[in-house]
């Protein structure tokens, strides 16, 4: 899973020991390569009877509910580890530098909280490994023990190794996107937001081409992308950001899980989960509770470089400026409520929404970004008021479509706007409709995306009175 702001450094996942566990069985030696090697046949056995305890202790149940503190793993869980540990340290008296048992054995000492001992198994895998795949996995895993230990730098310089690696197929180890979002919350964690905020999205792209299979970590990402932008004094899109991971995870279980005992996740710096989960709250219109895990994180991280921040949206928190949930998303898409009304006539942008978009930017970054910098339609929307029925339908306002081809630095490249279906069609007028093209051309940019390609989306603007 993904690693956030205080994000979410996802531990191991069950199915790289799975990986892990049949390699060492895959591996065997043959007949005569034992009858070689007596030691082999017994390597062999103690390296498989410790995957599968590693196994066993990785699929119990997770252990507390929602909040329960996470200290050390349960009873019946540390006791399997310890066993596959001792195990695995008697195989490498027999075969010293083992990738398999070594790999196995940085799990273990993980599983029991031993970060330290960890990372120095996990580096001599490494450097064992010969295989690119392999070499990939043990990057990911030790930019996990790093943040841990807070060796924030050293932990990005090992998942930036390990996305160098990962062109290659690998059995085991972290998806892409779990790496781009573990290494942009450590980019925020070191101050670098704007890095972070392209690695968030770059995270997403990834999700996003598996959405349903993907949805946790997606949420995740999202949740990271909000906090980086409001930290960066961002707040519109930071909100549309949030948007998009309460859509994947209403009930916040994500952020309140991270704080239960044997949870995939964690958050760095510790207690920063507070700020995520505030954040989530303000965006849901619950202002009392967010302002509590406001005060949360103010108390847990006393020193945090955005105290400032927080202390500025308790504040309007508590005088209830900030209490306001956002509008409500529908199934097309998130619409946006634009908090300047734009246009000199009779009538305004009420809302727009991106309704889909196909390429790296994803549709709640395109409502961001025309949040954050509207294009100047006011001419345009003065062409239109007086197209706009006086009476009966269609009075009380109409919708726009823009079909638009972002290019791959962010900017508009094309743009056509018509009537939606269903508007009236004296709505837009010819002049009115070069207008739109032209100032949505001239004044709608969205954040360059970490990959140069183009992406091509379609936005409906709600017009009214």
């Amino acid at each position: 899973m993904p690693v956030a702001g205080a994000r979410f450094a996802g531990a191991m996942a069950a199915c790289a020991l799975c990986a892990a566990a049949g390699d060492a069985r895959a591996g065997e030696a043959g007949f005569w390569d034992r009858v070689a090697d007596p030691h082999r046949e017994r390597f062999e056995a103690l390296v498989s009877s410790a995957a599968i305890a590693i196994e066993v202790a990785v699929n119990q149940p997770v252990a507390g509910g929602r909040g329960a503190p996470s200290h050390a793993p349960a009873m019946p869980v540390a006791v399997s580890v310890a066993r596959a540990e001792m195990l695995l340290e008697e195989a490498l008296k027999l075969v010293k530098d083992d990738y398999r048992a070594l790999a196995l054995l940085g799990e273990a000492q993980s599983l029991l909280e031993r970060p330290v001992e960890a990372t120095a198994t996990l580096e001599r895998a490494r450097e064992v490994a010969r295989l690119p795949a392999r070499q990939a996995w043990c990057s990911f895993r030790l930019g996990v023990e790093k943040s841990k230990l807070g060796r924030y730098a050293d932990a990005l310089a090992d998942y930036d190794r390990q996305l160098r690696l990962v062109g290659v197929p690998s059995e085991v180890g972290g998806s892409l996107a779990t790496a781009y979002a573990n290494s942009a919350e450590l980019l925020m964690t070191l101050g670098r937001l704007t890095e972070a905020q392209d690695r968030y999205r770059e995270a997403i792209r990834w999700d996003e081409q598996d959405r349903q299979a993907r949805q946790p970590s997606l949420a995740l990402s999202y949740y990271g992308l909000a906090m980086a932008l409001d930290r960066d004094e961002q707040p519109a899109a930071a909100r549309e950001a949030m948007r998009g991971a309460l859509a994947l995870d209403p009930a916040m279980d994500r952020l309140y899980g991270a704080m239960s005992s044997g949870s995939d996740v964690f958050f760095i710096p510790d207690g920063d989960v507070h700020d995520y989960l505030a954040l989530a709250l303000e965006t849901a219109g619950r202002p009392r509770e967010a302002a509590a895990e406001l005060r949360r994180y103010l108390a847990a991280q006393p020193k945090s470089p955005w105290r400032a921040r927080a202390e500025s949206r308790l504040a309007a928190l508590s005088s209830g400026a900030g209490s306001a949930p956002l509008p409500a998303a529908g199934d097309a898409g998130v619409a946006t409520r634009l908090g300047t009304e734009t246009g000199a006539g009779t009538l305004r942008i009420k809302a727009v929404s991106t309704l889909r978009a196909s390429g790296p930017l994803p549709a709640p970054l395109i409502d961001a970004a025309w949040r954050a910098r509207p294009p100047p339609v006011a001419d345009c929307l003065d062409l239109m008021s007086a197209r706009l029925p006086s009476s009966g339908r269609g009075a009380d306002g109409g919708r726009v479509v823009l079909d638009v081809e972002l290019d791959a630095a962010g900017s508009v490249a094309r743009v056509a706007a018509r009537p939606a279906a269903g508007a009236p069609t004296s709505l837009l007028p010819t002049a009115a409709a070069s207008c739109l093209e032209s100032a949505v051309r001239r004044g709608l940019h969205v954040t360059k995306p970490a990959r140069a390609r183009r992406t091509v989306a379609r936005i409906e603007l709600y017009v009214a009175p």
